[in-house]
């Protein structure tokens, strides 16, 4: 009987249960390393305890957590996702310089900035040039014209989010014909009103955009718009003055509402309003996703879930993470509804991957 050799290349995941678009880009790059190394070469590990909610991330990691990672026989880890951020030096920097000794190899893939600040990008810059990863690819041409002068030694590519790999990293169900349906996703902003015909009222939000040829209306309460952009905090309180009850459809289609955030689960807001659901796996979220006819979602990885299968998206928040959808072509997606070259996409899908088997 043959025996699996055990994989020398850690993923690094996680954090799924506060946000569900993390498993995105892990399933993304998780396929990525395995065009590179082999489907028995790639396993995944979990991402550092200090980045969780209800925690102070600069706190670092628990006292009593035992770092496994430095145990395990692996030639690479993997690092992935904004992890170019202030508190990157207390979530690894013991675990580097311990797999630094021991030969191990960093490969950061898809990262990018958190908030792009002076103070996080001097702070990132000195952690890298101490702990020099083996490989940079990055998710976002922003983040790439920061570093790529950095530790000359160190290849850089300016790549494309993991997360728009997953069309191929995940086989979807699909949907019944009958099932026609647009998806509303949204965690810290206000979920907007969708009409047609006249502007809508002068207490609202508006922005006019064009779906299925013709012209719409999404308006958002100023109250709760103005709680949202002043911290996620206020949001929450925002939204407990929300009192409207929103709709089953637009025009022909259901509208289904998933929360990205499962944990912690406020059960009280997630179901407020119909079609609503969470959990704490990427798999029923991908099979939303990819079967949407419109994707409407103030959460980034949404709307590349959405986009890396074929389907139009929207996105509703000013985060500066949103840069990775400028690197594909789509800077405008918070001003319109966008969807992606299918064609250029696999060309960068395969770009990426010739560079990495070229560089590792």
């Amino acid at each position: 009987m043959d025996v699996k050799k055990s994989p020398r290349v850690a993923v690094v995941s996680g954090q799924w249960g506060q946000n569900i678009g993390n498993a995105f880009f892990n399933l993304g790059g998780f396929y990525l390393m395995e065009q590179v190394f082999g489907p028995d070469s790639v396993g995944f590990f979990q991402d550092q305890p200090n980045y969780r909610t209800l925690h102070n991330k600069f706190e670092g990691n628990p006292e009593n957590y035992i770092d496994f990672v430095r145990y395990l026989d692996i030639e690479y880890l993997v690092l992935q996702g904004p992890v170019l951020n202030s508190w990157m030096n207390k979530s690894w920097e013991k675990t580097f310089k311990e797999l630094k000794k021991s030969g191990v190899k960093i490969i950061l893939n898809s990262c990018a900035f958190f908030k792009f600040t002076s103070s996080e990008i001097s702070s990132v810059k000195n952690f890298l040039e101490e702990y020099p990863p083996h490989l940079i690819l990055t998710r976002d041409s922003r983040t790439y014209e920061i570093l790529k002068g950095w530790i000359p030694e160190v290849p850089k590519y300016d790549g494309i989010d993991a997360g728009f790999f997953l069309n191929r990293a995940v086989k979807p169900f699909s949907t019944k014909s009958d099932c026609q349906y647009m998806v509303s996703n949204f965690d810290r902003y206000p979920e907007p009103n969708i009409s047609v015909g006249d502007r809508p009222k002068a207490r609202m939000n508006a922005l006019e955009v064009i779906f299925k040829n013709q012209k719409i209306w999404l308006e958002t309460p100023k109250f709760q718009n103005f709680t949202a952009h002043k911290s996620k905090i206020w949001s929450y309180l925002g939204d407990l003055f929300d009192r409207r009850r929103l709709p089953n459809e637009f025009i022909d289609l259901k509208i289904i509402r998933p929360e990205h955030r499962y944990y912690p689960h406020m059960t009280h807001k997630i179901y407020r309003q119909p079609n609503s659901l969470s959990s704490d796996e990427p798999w029923t979220y991908i099979s939303i996703y990819s079967n949407s006819n419109l994707t409407l979602s103030d959460r980034v990885h949404a709307c590349v879930a959405t986009l890396a299968f074929g389907n139009p998206a929207m996105l509703f928040t000013p985060s500066p993470r949103s840069a990775l959808f400028g690197r594909v072509g789509l800077g405008d997606i918070s001003k319109k509804i966008v969807e992606l070259d299918m064609s250029f996409l696999s060309d960068e899908q395969e770009n990426q991957i010739s560079w990495l088997k070229d560089n590792v």
